[in-house]
C-alpha cells in the first residue's frame, strides 16, 4: 500500500492489485479511523467522493482538496501500481 502523499494529516495511499481495481480511486486516511475513498475522475467526469468512513462533511472536503491539488502525482502512482 504505497503512501502516494502525506499533508496535513492526512495519508493519501494507493493500494495495488490483487486488492484493488478499477475505476482509478484512493484512499486517504487521517488518524486511526477516518477514511475517504475518492474516485480520481476522467476526462468526462471529474474526481468524486466514493465512500466515506468515520469522517466529517468539512474533513471530507479537505481531502478532497488535497486531491485536486495533487491529482497528477496521484493519478502517475496509480499508473505506476495498476498498469
Amino acid at each position: 500500500m504505497p503512501t502516494v502523499l502525506t499533508e496535513d494529516g492526512f495519508v493519501i495511499r494507493v493500494y495495488g492489485p490483487p486488492r484493488e481495481h478499477p475505476p482509478p480511486h484512493v484512499h486517504i486516511e487521517r488518524g486511526k479511523e477516518e477514511l475517504v475513498v475518492i474516485r480520481l475522475g476522467t476526462l468526462a467526469a471529474p474526481p468524486a467522493v466514493w465512500a466515506v468512513y468515520h469522517m466529517t462533511g468539512q474533513v471530507v472536503l479537505r481531502a478532497f482538496r488535497l486531491v485536486e491539488k495533487h491529482h497528477n502525482l496521484i493519478e502517475q502512482a496509480w499508473r505506476r501500481i495498476h498498469g
